[in-house]
């Protein structure tokens, strides 16, 4: 039998992989304001190991008029199944939080 252990890192970008199939949601980035800012700075991507599962904490940004509640719920699933196929992991929690409503990035009139 094989040991193995998937980084933080590559959990995480498999979490960017599933939301970046998803039309009108990203991850949030805003730049810092402030030097305080630099070091609080909340990551908008967070996934944590623990006995029971996988716990994704996730910073979003919605594009105006789309439903928050079901661009969320969306989100959540698509991460939780990229996550349990490419892992095999259970994933008990893919908590969002909705920080930004932004204009498409292809601009507005």
């Amino acid at each position: 039998m094989v040991d193995y252990e998937i980084s933080d890192h590559a959990l995480e970008g498999l979490v960017v992989h599933a939301l970046s199939g998803l039309r009108g949601v990203r991850l949030l980035e805003a730049p810092p304001r402030s030097l305080g800012e630099v070091f609080r700075r909340m990551r908008p991507v967070k996934v944590e190991r623990s006995p029971e599962g996988l716990s994704v904490e996730l910073v979003l940004s919605v594009d105006y008029g789309l439903s928050i509640p079901e661009v969320a719920r969306e989100a959540q699933r698509a991460v939780a199944e990229s996550l349990f196929l490419a892992t095999g992991e259970k994933v008990k929690a893919v908590n969002v939080n909705v920080a930004q409503v932004a204009y498409p990035p292809e601009g507005h009139a």
